[in-house]
């Protein structure tokens, strides 16, 4: 690998990664990242993609899991639309 692979952060792989740490203590889990929030909510700013993944992280409730509706949800609460989006 050359040091550009290395550095290259677009093509770093971090589900992979993680997903090969997980399997070697027979453990999975699902990854959530800010481009999944900002699919929900376009509008939000990375950084309040990133607060919101950070809530669903710290409250959702096992049960149920977490879902495009959580998301939506949570990113409701912390930042709600605008009253012309909620019409459309």
């Amino acid at each position: 690998m050359s040091n550009t692979d290395a550095t290259d952060t677009e093509s770093f792989d971090v589900n992979h990664h993680v997903r090969e740490l997980l399997a070697k203590h027979h453990s999975i889990a699902a990854i959530w990242s800010t481009d999944d929030v900002r699919g929900v909510r376009p509008q939000l700013t990375e950084d309040q993609a990133w607060e919101v993944l950070q809530q669903v992280d710290r409250h959702h409730d096992a049960s149920w899991g977490i879902c495009w509706i959580t998301l939506e949800t949570v990113a409701d609460d912390l930042y709600p639309a605008p009253d012309d989006e909620e019409e459309a």
